[in-house]
């Protein structure tokens, strides 16, 4: 079993699709409903426009990143909420940033166990 799917509700879809776009290379794909789907050909993520009876955001999500201080000033142009930040040594992640609805996105340049 594997995660293939995540969601995020937001007040501003196309500024979030612009961002996971433009960011990390994710592509608009077909999907079916509100949604707009992008995925990085293994993860597929739906970003679904605020309603009344659902709460924006997530909890979290990562990404595995080849150079975080190449996508440092990305982000920030994109107007991600918080800057790059060190994550402790404890973590599977080395870095986190917040992306401008303020969802946690950790970074890893190292990437996760299998």
């Amino acid at each position: 079993m594997r995660i293939r799917h995540l969601a995020i509700v937001t007040e501003n879809r196309e500024r979030l699709v612009k961002f996971y776009t433009t960011a990390f290379g994710m592509k608009v794909v077909e999907g079916v409903g509100p949604a707009i789907y992008l995925s990085d050909g293994y993860l597929n993520l739906a970003i679904i426009q605020k309603r009344p009876q659902y709460k924006v955001g997530l909890y979290h999500l990562g990404f595995e990143v080849e150079n975080i201080d190449a996508l440092r000033p990305i982000l920030k142009e994109l107007g991600a909420a918080t800057e790059v930040e060190k994550r402790p040594q404890n973590r599977e992640a080395e870095y986190r940033v917040h992306d401008p609805d303020g969802n946690p996105i950790d970074l890893s340049q190292h990437g996760w166990p299998a």
